[in-house]
């Protein structure tokens, strides 16, 4: 009887009920299977935007603990620095632009009263005759 005979009278589906997958899959060496793997070859084949489509972006960022990447990094005393910064600027301009309003409406008062310049107290007499007093260091 030719093989090809004899193959046809087996029932294969019977044949292949009857073996137990997971232990023929203890049996094989993954690492020598992946070994064989050309990656390169099975990257290509991956259609990347097609994977990133499948991702849901809102889940992904549901799932992340902000209070505690925030707290495992040093970004909480950057942003308490930089805020801190920029306020400390803004008082200095703002500052700087109050003393420079002082001044400018200083003369213009004196020029409206007809000061002489130099003529004009330097501050109050209290704090002026306390500096006076006062040993430079």
């Amino acid at each position: 009887m030719p093989v090809d005979a004899v193959v046809r009278q087996v029932d294969a589906q019977a044949l292949l009920d009857r073996i137990d997958v997971d232990a023929v899959l203890d049996r094989v060496d993954i690492n020598r299977v992946l070994s064989r793997v050309d990656l390169d070859a099975l990257l290509a084949r991956i259609d990347v935007n097609q994977v990133i489509d499948r991702i849901d972006v809102n889940a992904v960022a549901a799932q992340i603990d902000v209070e505690d990447l925030v707290a495992r990094t040093e970004l909480g005393d950057l942003l308490v620095q930089s805020t801190t910064g920029l306020a400390t600027k803004a008082l200095d301009t703002l500052r700087a632009q109050g003393v420079g309003l002082d001044q400018w409406m200083t003369r213009w008062v004196n020029r409206i009263l007809r000061r002489r310049p130099g003529s004009t107290p330097e501050g109050p007499p209290l704090l002026v005759s306390a500096q006076a007093g006062a040993v430079p260091q």
